[in-house]
């Protein structure tokens, strides 16, 4: 057996996004790897991530009521995430009850942004290895740069999607860089390769973030081409008006696809648009490279890094428009070209096995 693991990170009530699909790829490789892996989640334990335990606060809080009465565990959880426990829950980090836990782990990984509650578990002093795993968008490094004095045996790492993520930041903390991988790799690699440039995909959360409807919007400008829109949110609505209000018969709407499913998404699709003002992956960029599909993308997370030379990034919705116009242009041949090239270079740099073997490293240091 390896070491004793601890992923920490918060987990939506819907057990969806981005760091829950990262939280299971990396629990996947270091399970793998024969370590011990245990997920910690202020709520929402009930999602589970591969086979690692999973543990909430409630948990920690009263184990004995939690394991010995099974029934009362929903009175427990909504008396815990009361107003009346609300001061304890703030100052849980702080607890002898979390330090005790965590205590018990040899590397403890946090999936968190730089102003999530769990970055005050980097400051306790415990001896475990801690690594931030950051999972949004740092426009501000000025209280990164003040995490430098640690005392001499505690190690502290950050842990970035890429080097462009990180620039500005100026601190003696060690920086390791890591992107993303997809864990549908063997499905989205048998999808076949093809020249075609007509069906475009936006896809995750439908949230403001991801700024879905200026390019609902733009599709008015191409009739020929169809918009498909994966996923679900509290702006579905919304999206669902303004496709009505327009009359966009290229614009639909396909729903929520599960992981498991996530090969028929790309199957359907030539390219895949990320519109978003902040990411730190996607995750949905490296899914559509092992897909072998095109991508048109704002220089947001890692992005810029993974379609290098490629021609593929645009900064407004102006530039998006050019971009697709420019694409259209471009023979079938060429365009499978892209398409073979953004594939190979998965494979060469975000494959399972290359990002297996850069986990490892790290929880090996």
């Amino acid at each position: 057996m390896g070491r004793r693991i601890l992923l920490v990170g918060p987990i939506n009530d819907q057990g969806k996004g981005g760091r829950f699909e990262e939280m299971r790829l990396w629990g996947k490789f270091l399970l793998e790897l024969e370590n011990e892996v245990v997920v910690f989640s202020m709520f929402n334990s009930h999602f589970p991530i591969e086979n690692a335990t999973m543990i909430e606060s409630a948990i920690l809080n009263w184990p004995r009521t939690w394991s010995n009465f099974p029934y009362l565990r929903k009175f427990i959880l909504r008396v815990w995430g009361s107003r009346i426990f609300k001061s304890k829950r703030d100052l849980f980090y702080e607890s002898g009850v979390w330090k005790n836990f965590a205590s018990t782990f040899d590397h403890i990984l946090l999936f968190i942004t730089h102003q999530s509650k769990e970055m005050s578990i980097f400051n306790l002093t415990i001896p475990a290895t801690q690594s931030i795993r950051f999972t949004g968008t740092i426009h501000d490094f000025s209280v990164l740069n003040h995490q430098v004095n640690y005392p001499f045996l505690l190690k502290r790492n950050y842990v970035f999607h890429s080097p462009s993520l990180s620039k500005g930041l100026e601190t003696t903390v060690t920086k390791y860089f890591i992107d993303q991988t997809t864990l549908a790799e063997n499905q989205l690699l048998q999808i076949p390769l093809s020249g075609s440039f007509n069906i475009f995909a936006m896809i995750g959360l439908f949230m403001e973030v991801k700024q879905i409807e200026k390019v609902i919007h733009l599709f008015r400008e191409f009739p020929s081409y169809k918009l498909i829109l994966f996923g679900s949110g509290a702006l579905q609505a919304n999206f669902e008006k303004s496709i009505e209000e327009q009359k966009l018969t290229n614009v639909k709407i396909a729903g929520f696809f599960p992981p498991s499913r996530i090969d028929e998404v790309y199957a359907q699709i030539d390219c895949l648009i990320i519109n978003s003002n902040e990411e730190t992956g996607p995750m949905t960029g490296t899914e559509a490279m092992a897909a072998g599909k095109l991508i048109l993308s704002r220089p947001v997370g890692a992005m810029s890094d993974r379609v290098e030379g490629l021609d593929l990034i645009y900064d407004s919705i102006a530039d998006l428009r050019f971009k697709i116009k420019e694409l259209e242009k471009k023979s079938d041949r060429e365009l499978l070209q892209i398409k073979r090239t953004l594939r190979e270079r998965y494979l060469e740099r975000y494959s399972n096995k290359k990002l297996k073997a850069e986990i490892k490293s790290l929880i090996d240091q």
